[in-house]
């Protein structure tokens, strides 16, 4: 079955609050839930997200951030409206995913909507583990994302 929604968790399990994304990822993979793509990447490499998004209407793309906001925040922006990477907000990766994602977009396919999830981090530094608020963030989103997938896919479901 093509995925209707994709879900892209970024980020590095050995840079502390920097992992939250691939966290969250992987506890929506265990879920396995049909018409549903997941995908954990360290890199938000252009052509890794467009392999990763390949066939999804709606991607969502979850990744630890820097912010002018208190660490565990949970942010939500269209693709097209995140802030320049030398502003407040910007993705821990080599590339920013505010350039990422455009580059991957022209590869071709792109999805109709793609909307980034970002949890404010707080440490960045070597190790394993989230500050107890990125942890908190963490799992406020992974309830919200529990509630909305299901309905997503039912009504992608019904739209095809």
């Amino acid at each position: 079955m093509r995925p209707l929604l994709a879900l892209i968790g970024l980020g590095n399990a050995w840079r502390r609050d920097d992992g939250v994304g691939l966290w969250v990822a992987e506890q929506i993979q265990a879920r396995n839930l049909q018409g549903l793509k997941v995908a954990p990447l360290s890199i938000p490499d252009p052509v890794a997200l467009a392999r990763a998004w390949e066939g999804a209407r709606i991607v969502w793309i979850v990744d630890a951030v820097r912010a002018g906001r208190p660490p565990g925040t949970v942010l939500r922006l269209r693709w097209d409206r995140l802030p320049d990477p030398q502003e407040r907000w910007c993705s821990t990766h080599g590339i920013p995913i505010q350039e990422a994602i455009p580059l991957a977009r022209a590869l071709g396919d792109p999805p109709a909507s793609i909307t980034v999830y970002g949890i404010v981090g707080r440490d960045f530094g070597h190790g394993e583990g989230f500050t107890p608020e990125v942890e908190a963030g963490a799992h406020r989103l992974l309830r919200r994302l529990e509630r909305l997938i299901p309905h997503v896919l039912r009504c992608l479901d019904h739209s095809a």
